[in-house]
């Protein structure tokens, strides 16, 4: 056995997971720059990749804010409240 067999490719991983690759990928970054909260309702299905991998690129207290307020809100607004967010965010690094 040669040091290749001990460790997975990432493609390996992504067929023994049934998923693809770009999905592993997103998942390494959600993992990477989300906070604990994030990661665990990714993990319990309760929010989306793809709105993790939004949620993610804010610091990890300004991740937690936003999550706090997703039980307060129906499922489908989330996306919008996480853009509208985003955006205020970037107009107010732009004014200073």
């Amino acid at each position: 056995m040669n040091s290749a067999d001990l460790h997975p490719t990432a493609q390996q991983l992504c067929t023994a997971a049934g998923i693809s690759r770009r999905m592993f990928f997103n998942a390494l970054k959600v993992r990477r720059n989300g906070c604990a909260e994030l990661n665990d309702l990714v993990k319990s299905g309760d929010v989306s990749m793809n709105l993790a991998l939004e949620v993610a690129r804010f610091d990890h207290a300004a991740q937690r804010l936003i999550l706090a307020e997703f039980p307060t809100m129906k499922p489908r607004d989330r996306a919008g409240f996480v853009e509208l967010v985003r955006l205020t965010h970037e107009k107010e690094r732009a004014n200073g």
